[in-house]
């Protein structure tokens, strides 16, 4: 019979493969992109709608995954997700339709929805008393995969000119892991009252959950610090090819090296909370001071191809920790209602992932691309108000806590 510690392990491997995965294919669509709009005939303007195709897909999942969780498992939610995603993706790799591809990346979105609220809920359930490090271990392997999508697809392509190859991979990482998620006893939350009372009961918790100013702090910082993140990586790209005047296949390892960071920073973060050389709030405010710091010398000097790479790499490692921490202390903080704030968290990170890059191409023309650079940077700077605010409510919290 496994340990209690043997077991956390098996679970944390178990999420660990959902998330690469879910790295792989989620990054496949982008990188495939123009290989994708041949095999199904479009252009490339047209074929990129897939995109927007998928956020709805996210959304939606979000939204179902939030009441599914209370009637089903979230192992049982987490196998449906990576159903979704296996199937899905395995569309997208074979089809020669459009209007298939689009069904297929539907399926992907609803599989990030599902499989995001179900890992966090069973992650908070099982490691609450190191939440953080594994939810950044969780993440770190995300971008493993991530960056093991692109290259293996590479792979496919020079040497046996196969787009399929490296959606076969992926899907069959899906496929070991669902037995796994299946023959394993992962927490569960509480069943759903039927008694009208009990439901009241709940309801006025939700509530009261709701109207918490540290939550809708916390919701604050991981939003405005999740739209630094893709800013950054959204456009440094561009900023580097225009500043420099390179083309854009030189370019675009500087997104390689973004993400090269932000797996380091990931797997760093979780070793330095497990080894305790600092607390959360302590790498938080590390993070977000280092993040903002290279985010404005990447700004500086776009056109200095060295210092650009070397500065996204670094970028890329103080970002890494923010979106795992603040999701482990928000999560931990209500864990009685794990599932509505997941939702909650996750959709506020999806708005404003959208709205601040797109708001940053609207603003090249104005202030040039020097200038909106500097935007992850003040999001950085900004997200540290209501951090402090936040740190501040959680410390009054602990004295009350005492002296009572």
């Amino acid at each position: 019979m496994l340990t209690t510690f043997s077991h956390r392990r098996l679970i944390l491997m178990t999420l660990g493969l959902a998330y690469i995965a879910l790295g792989m294919l989620g990054a496949l669509p982008a990188v495939s992109l123009i290989q994708l709009a041949s095999n199904t005939h479009v252009s490339l303007e047209v074929a990129g709608s897939m995109f927007t195709v998928s956020s709805i897909g996210g959304m939606l999942g979000i939204i179902g995954s939030g009441s599914l969780i209370r009637s089903i498992k979230p192992k049982y939610l987490l196998m449906l997700g990576l159903f979704f995603l296996g199937s899905g993706s395995l569309t997208i790799g074979l089809t020669s339709s459009f209007p298939v591809l689009l069904l297929g990346q539907m399926a992907v979105g609803v599989a990030f929805g599902f499989i995001d609220i179900s890992l966090n809920t069973i992650a908070t359930l099982a490691f609450q008393e190191q939440l953080a490090s594994n939810l950044a271990t969780i993440h770190g392997l995300f971008s493993l995969g991530a960056l093991l999508g692109p290259l293996i697809l590479a792979f496919g392509l020079q040497f046996f000119t196969s787009l399929e190859l490296s959606y076969f991979v992926g899907v069959g990482i899906t496929a070991i892991t669902m037995p796994l998620v299946l023959l394993q006893q992962l927490p569960e939350l509480a069943r759903q009252a039927k008694d009208v009372q009990q439901k009241r009961a709940e309801n006025r918790e939700l509530r009261n959950v709701l109207s918490q100013r540290f939550l809708w702090l916390m919701v604050l910082q991981l939003s405005i610090s999740s739209a630094a993140q893709m800013g950054f990586r959204s456009w440094i790209v561009t900023a580097v090819s225009q500043s420099a005047e390179i083309s854009l296949a030189q370019a675009a390892p500087v997104a390689t090296a973004f993400f090269l960071g932000m797996t380091a920073g990931q797997f760093g973060g979780a070793l330095v909370l497990r080894l305790g050389w600092l607390s959360e709030r302590n790498l938080l405010y590390t993070a977000l001071v280092g993040g903002a710091f290279w985010s404005v010398i990447t700004a500086i000097f776009p056109g200095q191809v060295l210092i650009a790479y070397a500065a996204s790499v670094l970028v890329g490692c103080f970002y890494g920790p923010l979106y795992p921490c603040i999701m482990a202390i928000t999560s931990r903080r209500f864990v009685h209602v794990i599932s509505a704030v997941s939702s909650m968290l996750i959709i506020s990170t999806d708005a404003s992932t959208v709205v601040v890059p797109a708001t940053m191409g609207l603003l090249i023309p104005t202030l040039g691309i020097n200038w909106v650079m500097t935007i992850p940077a003040l999001c950085c700077v900004v997200v540290l108000l209501p951090m402090m605010l936040a740190n501040r409510m959680q410390r009054q919290d602990q004295t009350d806590h005492h002296d009572g």
